[in-house]
């Protein structure tokens, strides 16, 4: 896993950073380290620094949600799990595919946009998926906030990590 998890200070998860941002955040005090990795770093004279791979907020932080996911390809692809939603494919090359297509008037939102394979996305085009003989494999739904970090979790796969150091 590259980067680094942040805890919050209640050990909830928070996100995922560069293990450099790990490291000023360890030395401006910010931070505890909660699990550090084999690799090191050396800086100054003769000083090694192990390279965190978990750490926890000092202070906790309140978590103010807007009540809803903002939408983004990467949120989306979060949502349908890094997979095409017609043909299942898990690959990196994903692309946003409106179910009702722009030029048809659809909306940009996580009801009307699934993640697809370049492939199936090139075959829809500008139809609908039942003109194009496409099926969906998944429905099309805004992810709730608890759903959409676990998912995030487990797709990074941190949750495996954080049940390890038995935090979750």
């Amino acid at each position: 896993m590259d980067g680094c998890i942040v805890l919050n200070a209640d050990f909830s998860y928070l996100n995922t950073i560069s293990w450099k941002r790990a490291i000023k955040l360890m030395l401006a005090q910010k931070v505890r380290v909660v699990k550090a990795s084999d690799k090191v770093v050396r800086y100054g004279q003769n000083q090694v620094l192990r390279i965190p791979s978990v750490v926890a907020l000092v202070k906790l932080i309140r978590i103010i949600f807007r009540g809803k996911v903002p939408f983004s390809k990467q949120n989306l692809i979060v949502r349908e799990n890094g997979r095409c939603a017609y043909c299942g494919t898990k690959t990196r090359a994903l692309t946003i595919d409106h179910i009702i297509p722009r030029s048809r008037n659809g909306d940009t939102s996580f009801e009307n946009c699934v993640a697809a394979c370049k492939t199936c996305n090139g075959k829809k085009g500008a139809k609908t998926p039942n003109e194009a003989g496409l099926t969906l494999m998944v429905r099309p739904v805004q992810p709730t906030i608890g759903e959409f970090l676990r998912k995030k979790m487990v797709g990074s796969g941190v949750l495996d990590i954080l049940k390890e150091l038995n935090i979750y």
